[in-house]
């Protein structure tokens, strides 16, 4: 308990307990005193080993000494009082001086339980046997804590009864400040609600600002006169916004010009000002003023409870205001404003996460941009023999025996399949008859010296022979071989056998084992760059743990199209010694075209593609 509580507790003198006054200090002249020190005229001071004064009492020693008042008013004093919580703020001792009672006071108090919510205990005190008594009170936090009573004798079953009744004044007066902490907080967001629902941010802030002076001016007592402006700091200068129950102001005013020097000083100086009958509060935003609220006050002090709700006020609607009037900036005010924010924190202390950040994106930017590569294409490409021959249909057909599959190598004249003969045969048979039926006509003509009947049947005896000719040479070709030494690069008619074949249709692809060369397709928007003589490198995709170098040969014209992408045909020749390779295999190439930095490399197919898409919408 504080000094001041203490005094007010303590037993007060009575006329018996004064000691008497000297007569002879009251009457006839005063004599001078002895020892060093003189009386002076004025004010005393005070002496140098006085005490330091006491500190304020708590709000809950005034609670305390505002209910001991009233239970004294009613005939029953109260000696002393105490008050335990888990709060700091909440917690009152009794004084050390009463070490019965404060001996007595934790065990009497782990006693209250919601099942004994009053616990009693008699203790010897400087009245005789004392009443030390405890119960919970609910805090304004919603906490609850112990208080202990101290009561001199004479004690019955009433006394306690009418302590528990005068509690019900204590614990009102502990709910009704939590009521108005309550009613504060309903009214702060009531504020909060008008302002949001405003449509600009210059609209929002003066509903604010009257709504706040209007809210102040109602916690003043009467005859108190306010006057509320809002200035915004632009560049670390205040610049006067809106005022309360102001449209508009005249800014050369002496009033504006007067609150705009206060203002700039609590920017400047960041901190609460008060300076005659103005008040200036800064509010920061991480560190840095964004805005001040400067007041007036014409009712002289300014009283505490319109100053608390003005901080409480500001503290809520400034940052949705800031928010606010920040996103409605322009876009070019945004990007200004976000670049001198960045470059500040680059150019002042601190900011260590920034400086590393620029930092790398420092380095980056040189490696993008001064540090050259090699300027490559990238193609999908095939193996292809150097030499290739296709195996065709000479007839249409059915497959008889197919004796090769992709992948086998041949030699020249191997038989690769056979096609079914037997109505070759049939036909052979027939025009065989048909030539022997007009040779016999031929004889029989000659025989009887028929020259007309000798001109034809000689006609009929080529045709037959013309068609039995024909017949025997597709007889001749229904075996196919292979043309070459070589491997069999397509042509897979094992599971086929028995199936129709027409005439020239591609059976098989013979590819010399003897060379290799690499065809690229190269998509339409690289091939400018693409040269003859130009180096590269290649991966197959059997071999993607092996690299090996080409040259390219020759950049042929002829188009194609392969997974929906429009390319040319580039074909290369191996610039080392060829690798153990098989037609038909399949890879990626990369032909060296040049160096450039990485930037222009990874952004060329963007900014080609941005540039014709331009040139097209543009005319």
């Amino acid at each position: 308990m504080n000094p001041a509580t203490q005094a007010a507790q303590a037993p007060q003198p009575t006329a018996s307990d004064t000691p008497p006054r000297d007569t002879a200090a009251t009457s006839g002249p005063t004599a001078p005193p002895t020892g060093p020190t003189t009386q002076q005229a004025g004010p005393t001071a005070p002496p140098v080993d006085a005490p330091p004064p006491a500190a304020p009492p708590s709000e809950l020693a005034r609670l305390l000494a505002a209910w001991r008042a009233r239970l004294a008013a009613a005939g029953m004093p109260c000696r002393a009082a105490a008050f335990h919580s888990d709060d700091a703020a909440w917690t009152e001792d009794f004084p050390p001086a009463e070490a019965a009672l404060v001996a007595a006071w934790p065990a009497l108090r782990e006693r209250v339980t919601p099942d004994n919510p009053v616990a009693l205990v008699k203790v010897a005190g400087a009245t005789g046997q004392e009443l030390l008594m405890a119960t919970r009170l609910q805090l304004p936090s919603g906490a609850s804590g112990t208080i202990g009573i101290c009561l001199p004798p004479p004690h019955n079953e009433r006394t306690v009864q009418l302590v528990l009744l005068s509690l019900g004044w204590l614990q009102l007066t502990l709910s009704a400040q939590t009521f108005s902490k309550h009613l504060h907080s309903a009214r702060l967001l009531e504020l909060l609600g008008h302002v949001a629902s405003q449509t600009e941010a210059r609209a929002a802030a003066q509903e604010w600002v009257n709504r706040s002076a209007a809210w102040a001016r109602s916690e003043a007592p009467a005859g108190f006169s306010l006057s509320l402006s809002l200035f915004e700091v632009r560049r670390g200068v205040p610049h006067w916004w809106v005022g309360a129950d102001t449209a508009w102001a005249e800014k050369a005013s002496p009033a504006v010009q007067e609150s705009s020097e206060i203002a700039l000083r609590a920017a400047v100086e960041m901190r609460e000002l008060q300076q005659g009958p103005w008040w200036a509060l800064p509010l920061l935003d991480n560190g840095e003023p964004s805005a001040v609220l400067v007041a007036r006050c014409d009712g002289g002090e300014w009283p505490a409870p319109a100053m608390a709700v003005l901080r409480a006020s500001a503290g809520l609607g400034e940052p949705l205001l800031r928010h606010w009037r920040e996103a409605g900036r322009s876009l070019p005010r945004h990007i200004v404003d976000a670049s001198r924010g960045a470059w500040r924190k680059l150019r002042e202390p601190g900011h260590l996460t920034w400086k590393a950040a620029a930092g790398a994106i420092t380095l980056a930017l040189a490696a993008l941009l001064l540090w050259p590569v090699p300027d490559r294409v990238t193609a999908n490409l095939v193996i292809e023999g150097r030499v290739r021959q296709l195996v065709t249909s000479p007839f249409d057909g059915f497959v008889r025996e197919a004796l090769v599959r992709p992948g086998d190598r041949v030699r020249q004249g191997q038989v690769l399949a056979r096609l079914d003969e037997r109505d070759l045969k049939l036909e052979q048979n027939k025009y065989q008859s048909e030539r022997d039926q007009a040779a016999g006509k031929l004889r029989q003509a000659m025989a009887e010296h028929d020259a007309p009947a000798v001109a034809l049947a000689s006609a009929e005896v080529r045709q037959a022979e013309a068609q039995l000719a024909l017949v025997e040479a597709k007889l001749a070709r229904a075996t196919l071989t292979a043309p070459m030494d070589g491997l069999v690069v397509s042509g897979d008619w094992v599971q086929q056998i028995g199936g129709p074949v027409e005439t020239g249709k591609e059976m098989f692809e013979i590819a010399a084992a003897d060379g290799f060369r690499v065809v690229l397709h190269v998509q339409d928007k690289d091939i400018a760059r693409v040269r003859a003589g130009q180096l590269g490198a290649l991966r197959l995709t059997g071999q993607p743990q092996h690299s090996y170098a080409f040259k390219v040969a020759t950049v042929t014209a002829t188009a194609s199209v392969q997974d929906g992408n429009n390319g040319f045909r580039v074909e290369a020749a191996w610039d080392a010694q060829a690798p153990s390779l098989s037609p038909g295999m399949q890879g990626v190439g990369k032909i060296t075209v040049g160096e450039a930095n990485l930037l222009t490399v990874w952004t060329r197919s963007t900014l080609d593609w941005l540039r014709l898409k331009l040139w097209s919408w543009w005319w």
